[in-house]
Formats: structure tokens, sequence, C-alpha cells
């Protein structure tokens, strides 16, 4: 039977082997588990959270890794496909009995110390060891490692994982990886791939943790001309940072090679129009995606575009400069009627959502009957430019903050 299946096309026999790993995937255990205390005192076990994507994978394969070589290098490949690899937290003490009902309270015996950055050394001697496994990684996830050492061996990581397309890394790989470091990341490899989507994911420290004189340290790779993010197609900065986040001006330093398909800035207070336009006008002629949701200082709820008003620069015609723009939500300092003005050229689609602190020229609405009536005169042009989109069966939704 297994010689009859080896004869199928390779994306036949893929698509059945997928199959049966799904089907596997049902079958084993979903959630992990923990102990807490019920109001009698009784230990009970408790559901802790779902079982970790990649792990799942690699457990549904299990049985298909077995039956021969062809299916076990498939099995590699669909299971380590996308790696999530993240800081254990949380702590673990050596229970009084093997019977769950017999324990009285919580457990109480010796506690079992567990190397937090343990996944993040396994797999840098895994991969060191055996770099064929490394190969078939496509996305990495990296959370909760934000110091030089663990940098480190992030990158040591990265530099085995030879057909890798998506990367999610702390902010502060950024600091103290050097242009070395990031150079051999972003290059174009000689099977003409390259890395085509980053994610940098920023989150507030410990202050004990932003006072250590370790974590001070920028090594500004982006300051190296061997660093070129020409070959990258999607970029993502998401959160905001108590120590040394992401600002305007390294947004300015990837301008000068990016080219980018995609931007989207969320959730950071460090970063203002000024590095989101130095982005989109290096990347006009390929950008389709912009997203920029700032931090407003209550929280993170209706994005406050007067925290990124910059020089206050009329922003409008860079942004309708871009032709293959089709999604767009962005947070400007004032806006005007010419944002929708070239209904021709316009590919938007979707809902799209714009937030502006006020009107071109005139500021806040509350400061003038011109500004008013200049308002008014925006919304005639983007409902125009909704019945424009609509004649050549787009959908066009626009939803103003204002």
């Amino acid at each position: 039977m297994t010689a009859t299946v080896a004869k199928l096309p390779y994306e036949l026999l893929s698509s059945i082997l997928e199959t049966a790993a799904s089907f596997n995937a049902r079958h084993l255990q979903q959630y992990t588990y923990g102990l807490d205390t019920t109001t009698n005192g009784k230990a009970k076990r408790t559901l802790r959270g779902h079982v970790a994507p990649d792990a799942s994978r690699w457990l549904s394969t299990k049985s298909i890794r077995c039956v021969c070589r062809q299916w076990h290098d498939w099995a590699t490949q669909y299971a380590l496909r996308d790696l999530y690899i993240r800081r254990w937290r949380g702590s673990e003490r050596w229970i009084q009995s093997r019977e769950l009902h017999t324990i009285v309270g919580l457990p109480s015996r010796d506690v079992v110390y567990r190397d937090s950055y343990c996944s993040l050394r396994k797999t840098v001697k895994l991969f060191t060891r055996y770099p064929a496994l490394a190969s078939s990684v496509r996305r990495i996830f990296f959370d909760g490692f934000y110091d030089t050492e663990t940098s480190a061996m992030i990158f040591e990581i990265l530099q085995h994982c030879s057909g890798l397309e998506s990367a999610s890394l702390p902010w502060t790989t950024l600091r103290y990886g050097n242009s070395d470091m990031w150079a051999m990341l972003l290059r174009r490899r000689k099977d003409g791939t390259a890395l085509t989507s980053l994610e940098l994911l920023a989150v507030d420290l410990k202050q004990s943790q932003t006072a250590e004189a370790a974590r001070q340290m920028d090594k500004r790779p982006l300051d190296s001309v061997q660093v070129n993010f020409s070959q990258l197609q999607r970029l993502k900065l998401s959160g905001s940072s108590n120590l040394m986040p992401v600002d305007d001006d390294d947004l300015v330093a990837i301008s000068r090679t990016a080219r980018l398909q995609e931007i989207h800035i969320t959730g950071t207070t460090a970063v203002t129009t000024k590095g989101l336009i130095a982005l989109g006008c290096a990347s006009q002629d390929t950008l389709r995606v912009l997203e920029h949701s700032p931090l407003s200082d209550d929280g993170f709820k209706h994005p406050d575009a007067a925290l990124s008003t910059g020089d206050g620069k009329h922003l409008c015609e860079e942004i309708i400069n871009c032709p293959r723009l089709s999604s767009l939500s962005i947070s400007l300092p004032t806006m005007c009627s010419t944002l929708f003005s070239a209904q021709d050229s316009i590919k938007w689609t979707g809902d799209v959502q714009i937030r502006a602190a006020g009107i071109c020229p005139f500021g806040s609405l509350k400061q003038s009957n011109e500004a008013r009536r200049a308002f008014f005169d925006i919304l005639a042009q983007s409902r125009l430019l909704i019945d424009a989109q609509k004649a050549k069966g787009i959908e066009l939704n626009i939803e103003f903050f204002i």
C-alpha cells in the first residue's frame, strides 16, 4: 500500500497526509492543566490553556514519521513550518501524593526549578546539530526574551533557518543585534528566497529591568550599509515599551532601503507621522496596506491622532500618491477633501478608517465655522468616492474619527 501511495504526485500525497494529520490532531489532548483549591480546601485540576499549535502538529504527525523516509521528511516540514518559542513563566512544586483527591490545599513541597530560557537553549542546540530541521521553518515567533544573552541566541537560531519567510521578534533585537546579524537575517539567499515579513513586538519591562546597565546598550545596526530591507514586503511594529522603543529615527533608517507592500504600526507612542511618512514615501510605488494606530494616553481605545502630529505637515497628497494602496487605516494631524479627490486613481476597498485631530488648514472643528464647512466638503467628497468605487463593482466604507 505504501509503495502504491509513494507513486502519487507529491502535491496529492501532501494533501492526503495533511488531512490525516488534521484528523489525528482532533484526537489529541487540546488543553494543559494545573492545580487549584476549592472552597473546602481540596485540590482540583484546572484548565490552564490550549496546547501550543506547533506542539499539536508535532504530535499529530508522530505515526506518519514512522512510515518511510519520504513521509518522515514531509511530517518534519509540516510540524516545523510555524515555530513558537516562548519564555517559560510560572512555578512548580512536587506534590505530597500521587492521588489528587488526597491533597489538602495547594501543593506545598519543594519548589521545582526550571530554566526560563530552556526552550530557547534547546532550540539552539537542536538547530546547530541538525540544520536540516531548521530549514523546514517558514515562520518563527519569539516571546519573552528581552536581554542581550537571549537576543544572541535568537540570531543563532535564525541563521540556521535557511527557508524562513516570516519572523516575529522582540524589539530589543534591534538594539542588541549587530549589523552582521541583521544583514544575515535580511539577505537574499542563494536559492533566491528571503525574509519577507518582519514583526517587532514591544512590551513594558519592570523598573528593575530597565535600570540594568547591560540593557542600555544599543549597537545601532541600522547605521550600517550592510543592513538592507529591500527584500522585505511586510513590516509590523506592535506595542509600546519603556526601554529604547522603536522610534522615528529607526523608521527613517529603514526607509533608506525599504520597498514595502504592507506597513502596520499599532499600539505605540514612540512612532509619529514623521517615521510613517518616511516609510510610506520610500514604498510609494509598492505599498498596498497602510495601518497606523498610535496608542492614546487613556489606554488602547480609539487611537489619539493628536499624539502623533509631528511637524503638522500636510499629508493627504502623500497618501493618494500611492497608486497601489487598497487598505487604509491611519491617524493624521489634519485632513482635507484632497484625500478623496483622485477618484479615478484611488483603489481603496473594504473598510477605510481615518482618524484626524483637525481639518486642513483650520485645525479643530471647534475653532471656526470654516473648519466645519471644510468637514462637510470632506463628507461630500468621500460619498462621491464611495459611489465611484461602487460603479466599478468595489465595495468601500469610510469611517471618520475626529
